[in-house]
């Protein structure tokens, strides 16, 4: 049916997504099994799930938003409907992970579009992230304003095809690439687990491998905050980081939740310290193989915003404020909405600000051999919050 979806969770089948009117409904199959709901808030059942004017906010996690989803309405606009359902049909067949539109078949396009990762690194064409754009458009299902594309990356140690997000970025938001990588690299000093990322040599793209595919089926599963409650991407800088931790407390399995919560806090601190004013309810998830194994994803999507933003605010509430708030309220918060001890929030507040010390290093290090005018604005700016004792 033209306005309808098959669902698979690890290539399935479980259920079907149909547009009637201005509602969009899901209902799962009989026969499918209890294991293979689609999404933790929406667990099997008889009855149908009804979406009134927009989709379920997990079918939405799956569209583009930004940069890429203006070029696939610029190209497929006259062909076929571009509005949130068209959108999802068109990029339908190469949505993959736990939850797909159609079973996993072989798809040897791929052979003749990939890339290799040192090809990613060492760029010898200035429109390589163009090119990427044209070969992987329809195949890049990614949420985000920035400018992104999903790549396929040719691994010649397996010879087996993987998964990279690769960004750019524009003249609005200069070395924006170099910004994310230092950040992130303080993220991963701060002993929080971070996909596996690079920088290329030209400072161009900022690579960040996916977290939630394995080589082979079953892959795990990922929701994002505003998936798991119950928003719009339009909502997503609307709640706070204490909402944010209740959803971890509600979900995550109680073997990981103590880790999770930890985890929670420091990326806070870090988002904080860093001043990261887009850190919003889609730059957290849950990562899960199971209804028994869910705890908090990897870390992504960190940089400082106040670096273009000189005023910038965080992206949530935290103690109904957006402000920047200093080490006495965030040890409070680490206590009272995540449940650390004073010791363990201390600890882990502390973790946070060697981290930033010890990248501090990396960066002046670079700041020192840099000539270009923006590239030397973004790391007196990283380097100065990285010190700074607020």
């Amino acid at each position: 049916m033209e306005n309808s979806l098959d669902l698979f969770v690890n290539n399935e089948a479980t259920g079907q997504l149909a547009k009637e009117k201005k509602q969009f409904v899901f209902n799962y199959d009989q026969d499918s099994f209890e294991n293979h709901f689609v999404s933790l808030t929406m667990p099997k059942r008889l009855s149908s799930y009804v979406s009134h004017g927009t989709l379920h906010p997990l079918f939405e996690m799956h569209l583009p938003e930004g940069y890429l989803r203006s070029v696939i309405q610029k190209h497929f606009s006259k062909l076929t409907d571009t509005d949130d359902f068209g959108l999802l049909r068109l990029l339908a067949p190469s949505i993959h992970g736990r939850v797909s539109y159609n079973r996993s078949v072989p798809d040897d396009s791929i052979h003749d579009s990939s890339v290799t990762l040192s090809e990613l690194l060492h760029p010898m064409d200035k429109q390589l992230f163009k090119e990427l754009v044209g070969r992987f458009a329809l195949k890049s299902a990614l949420s985000g304003v920035q400018p992104k594309v999903l790549a396929q990356i040719l691994n010649k140690a397996s010879l087996s095809f993987e998964e990279y997000i690769v960004k750019a970025w524009g003249p609005e938001y200069p070395e924006l690439a170099l910004n994310e990588y230092f950040c992130m690299k303080a993220v991963k000093h701060a002993k929080i687990p971070v996909p596996e990322f690079y920088l290329s040599d030209d400072d161009a793209l900022f690579i960040m491998k996916r977290f939630d595919l394995n080589e082979q089926p079953p892959h795990p599963g990922f929701e994002d905050m505003c998936v798991l409650q119950a928003k719009h991407r339009d909502d997503k800088y609307s709640g706070s980081y204490e909402q944010v931790a209740k959803t971890i407390k509600l979900f995550v399995s109680p073997h990981h939740k103590q880790f999770s919560l930890v985890q929670f806090f420091k990326m806070i601190v870090m988002n904080t310290r860093l001043q990261n004013g887009d850190a919003h309810l889609k730059n957290f998830g849950l990562l899960y193989d199971s209804i028994e194994d869910i705890r908090l994803s990897p870390a992504y999507d960190v940089v400082s915003t106040t670096c273009y933003i000189k005023h910038d605010i965080a992206a949530l509430t935290l103690m109904g404020s957006k402000k920047w708030w200093g080490k006495k309220y965030l040890i409070d918060f680490g206590v009272n909405a995540c449940q650390l001890s004073m010791k363990q929030a201390n600890q882990a507040y502390d973790e946070c600000i060697a981290a930033l010390k010890d990248t501090a290093i990396l960066v002046e290090t670079r700041l020192n051999q840099e000539v270009h005018e923006d590239k030397i604005a973004v790391l007196s700016h990283l380097l100065g919050r990285m010190r700074s004792d607020d």
